[in-house]
């Protein structure tokens, strides 16, 4: 099945979809990896293993890291500007074949986490959101979400949730949904701060993600200890956060001793961090 974000690409019938209520997906309906035999429950993957890279949190972009370069200032403990190149992984073996194919921006600040993403498609598209956070865990309050492409304007939407800390409630201009949580909601990106204060190295994160307006049930989100990563100026130690759930392919964080969520991969979908304010 075609996710959403090829097809707002290729036809104009995107904006029947957005009235039936159907967001865009990072490729949501491939299946999951069955877990081989013996391997731990914490020790995520992405995706098939490939067996010329260990550990699998760097596998995706094993191309793109020798070019990589780790922002050293900045802070995402508190209020934060964040800068990524979405990285496409297009073939993996020795070293991946990547591409940075779009940008991330997120931003945290009194308590309202926005985040603008940019696929550099033919023609380019981009989705914004703007979430209102609420407690510890940056819980997502209420939300607001556009997304357009920039040839072609007809065809934005823009919807708008709540979440009441049992259900979410999603409206658009023609529909409205609800989804019933069993765990804290959070937006993907307000889970940078929360990365960045190391208060889940100890025990893990049960949640629900937002995602684009979508609920990404039953995640966990668990420390997996350091990882070696070879970057342009040599071999860094990053922490690793492995990210396992419904509907999602397994997410690795990987963070540097200032709280700095430097890298986030995905198997195709990956994100580096270019500049943090």
């Amino acid at each position: 099945m075609m996710d959403r974000r090829e097809f707002i690409q290729l036809s104009a019938s995107t904006a029947t979809l957005a009235a039936g209520g159907f967001m865009p997906l990072l490729a949501a309906d491939r299946k999951r990896p069955r877990r081989r035999p013996g391997r731990k429950p914490g020790a995520a993957t992405s995706g098939p293993q490939n067996i010329f890279t260990k550990p699998a949190a760097i596998e995706p972009v094993t191309g793109y890291l020798p070019r990589f370069k780790p922002p050293g200032a900045g802070s995402m403990k508190g209020a934060f500007s964040a800068t990524y190149s979405l990285v496409q992984t297009l073939s993996s073996g020795t070293a991946s074949r990547n591409k940075v194919s779009g940008s991330l921006v997120v931003s945290f600040k009194d308590a309202i986490c926005t985040s603008t993403e940019v696929r550099n498609n033919k023609p380019a598209n981009a989705i914004r959101n703007r979430i209102r956070c609420a407690g510890e865990l940056n819980g997502a309050a209420g939300w607001m979400l556009k997304s357009f492409i920039a040839a072609a304007q007809d065809l934005a939407f823009t919807e708008s949730g709540i979440w009441d800390g049992r259900q979410m409630t999603v409206k658009s201009k023609s529909w409205t949904q609800t989804r019933r949580t069993s765990n804290p909601l959070i937006a993907q990106w307000a889970l940078l701060g929360l990365l960045a204060s190391g208060k889940f190295k100890a025990a893990p994160l049960k949640f629900d993600m937002l995602d684009n307006s979508t609920l990404r049930a039953n995640q966990t989100l668990r420390y997996c200890g350091q990882v070696d990563v070879p970057v342009a100026e040599g071999k860094i130690k990053l922490d690793c956060y492995a990210q396992t759930g419904d509907a999602v392919l397994p997410i690795h964080y990987l963070v540097d001793a200032a709280g700095r969520v430097q890298l986030i991969t995905q198997e195709n979908t990956n994100w580096a961090l270019a500049k943090l304010t």
